[in-house]
């Protein structure tokens, strides 16, 4: 069955740029959409993705999207 954790990800990091880009958003920065690779290799390992943020106080997020077995 297919996977849909780039589509996912891509709307919600959409949204949160989105939001950022506004003068009263509580999102500083979002970062861009990392994949699940191995380190050494670059090999995929899932399709979990993830993406960071930072709040407009200097606090860092992870939000991460994966799939549900």
């Amino acid at each position: 069955m297919l996977a849909y954790c780039d589509y996912i990800a891509k709307v919600i990091s959409e949204a949160m740029k989105k939001d950022a880009d506004k003068y009263s958003s509580y999102i500083d920065n979002v970062g861009k959409t990392r994949w699940d690779l191995d380190t050494s290799t670059g090999a995929f390992l899932s399709t979990r993705k993830t993406i960071s943020v930072i709040d407009k106080n200097g606090k860092a997020y992870r939000v991460t999207i994966e799939e549900v077995k």
